[in-house]
Parts: structure tokens; C-alpha cells; sequence
């Protein structure tokens, strides 16, 4: 993959999904989602409906970390 500016994770146990309330137990996978965290560590946004080919989707997160750019 390269050299990404954050680091990635690994959750076998699929405790984070769980924790998030987004753990879909037919597939035992996360239910599309999409979770803004701020610098403080605080979620300001949750979609957990979030449609990959919904430009709308797309639109409303970059719309909330724009208003965390201007913090």
C-alpha cells in the first residue's frame, strides 16, 4: 500500500465494530459506516447507513470536516 500519513489497525476479534454498534452478525463484518472523530477524540458525526454511490453521503462528512478544519 505505500507509506500512508496514519497508521492502520487490526481487530481479529472484531471488538471495535462491536463497540461502535456496527457489527452486522449475519456476515460478522461492519455495516457501512462512516464515524468523524475530532482532534479531542470526540465523535461530531455518524452515518451508519452510508451509501458508497450517494453523493450526498460523500458531501455531508465533508462538510462536518470542513467545520473541523476551522476549529
Amino acid at each position: 500500500m505505500g507509506t500512508l500519513p496514519y497508521p492502520l489497525v487490526s481487530d481479529w476479534r472484531r471488538q471495535t465494530i462491536k463497540d461502535y454498534k456496527v457489527f452486522n452478525e449475519k456476515g460478522e463484518v461492519a455495516i457501512r459506516s462512516v464515524f468523524v472523530v475530532n482532534k479531542d477524540g470526540i465523535i461530531t458525526y455518524i452515518n451508519t447507513s452510508f451509501k458508497a454511490d450517494k453523493k450526498e453521503d460523500y458531501e455531508a462528512v465533508f462538510s462536518e470536516l470542513e467545520k473541523l478544519a476551522h476549529q
